[in-house]
């Protein structure tokens, strides 16, 4: 028997998503029995198991940074070399020069550079993606001006590079974005935004969802892979 997540919500029918993790999800009408669900998932099951085989094997986004000198990070789509800043100081900061990330901190350790920089890396994402969504959002809304625009969320996840929660009870919808995006260059960060803003007219993945999705984002099988280039470990 597969094992899976239920989400009951104001909708019509049931859909079943296999995350990135190999996860099952699936969504389903409150007034819907347990029963009824049971066995349409039974019937969807070879379906399912070939898109658990078809998922890759991932270790998390990004790979685990162990925040010592001379480590590489990624910022923007570009390759940095961790450096430290040897001058005391009372204040911890994170600066790029050339191709190198500086951190200044007063203690020396992993854990004091780990947690300056995750701050500083949060920040940068806060200002960046909300410029990039403003922008999406205002050429979305040209061609479907009914929708309202949804609440931004920034979030670190270890599967997801984004989500759209929308029903009934929560207007606007919501858009979570995963915080390291910011270490892929605009236009990655802009597909996965296009991707989630689509979902508005398209909650599932159907063609429906991808002849809209192509049209704002008509290369993003490309952005896609490189955005997984940057982050996924593959098996």
């Amino acid at each position: 028997m597969l094992c899976y997540k239920l989400i009951r919500s104001n909708r019509k029918t049931i859909q079943i998503q296999v995350l990135p993790d190999k996860t099952i999800e699936v969504r389903a009408p409150k007034n819907v029995s347990d029963k009824r669900i049971s066995s349409f998932i039974t019937s969807k099951e070879k379906w399912i198991n070939k898109k658990i085989e078809e998922k890759k094997e991932i270790a998390q986004i990004p790979v685990n940074h162990f925040y010592v000198v001379g480590e590489t990070f990624y910022y923007r789509g570009k390759q940095y070399v961790l450096k430290s800043c040897d001058e005391s100081v009372k204040k911890s900061l994170v600066y790029l020069s050339g191709n190198n990330l500086i951190i200044q901190t007063r203690v020396k350790t992993p854990e004091a550079f780990q947690n300056t920089f995750i701050r500083w890396q949060k920040e940068r994402a806060t200002g960046i993606f909300n410029e990039l969504f403003e922008e999406c959002w205002l050429h979305f809304k040209n061609y479907y001006p009914k929708y309202e625009k949804p609440i931004l969320v920034l979030r670190t996840m270890k599967t997801r590079w984004g989500s759209l929660s929308q029903n009934t009870r929560q207007i606007p919808a919501k858009m979570t974005l995963n915080t390291l995006l910011v270490c892929s260059n605009n236009n990655c960060i802009k597909q996965v935004i296009y991707h989630e803003l689509c979902h508005l007219i398209h909650p599932n993945h159907g063609k429906g969802f991808y002849e809209i999705f192509e049209f704002f984002v008509p290369d993003w099988k490309k952005l896609k892979k490189e955005l997984e280039d940057l982050f996924i470990v593959k098996k």
